[in-house]
């Protein structure tokens, strides 16, 4: 039996955001894991593709919104985020 290095080959996951004013689903806004980016859809949400377990900073933009980064940690239990903006 071959283990997968995990120094090497971390663990990749697909990671689902939501992104909301509180109360509703922002449209058009940009998520962002260092090079990896998504945009959420008429519900708010979008998933970034390939990110590795761990602690990441995620960055969300959108226009009227004030920009927010989070810290968050992606594991096998832990693959949905929700973030609340706030207007400007």
């Amino acid at each position: 039996m071959i283990l997968p290095d995990i120094e090497v080959n971390p663990e990749t996951r697909n990671i689902n955001f939501v992104i909301n004013d509180g109360t509703s689903a922002i449209q058009g806004a940009e998520v962002k894991i260092g090079e990896i980016t998504g945009t959420t859809g008429s519900a708010g949400g979008c998933t970034l593709h390939d990110v590795s377990d761990g602690e990441h900073s995620v960055t969300v933009t959108a226009d009227g919104y004030i920009t927010k980064t989070e810290t968050i940690t992606v594991s096998e239990s832990s693959i949905t985020f929700s973030i609340s903006l706030v207007s400007e």
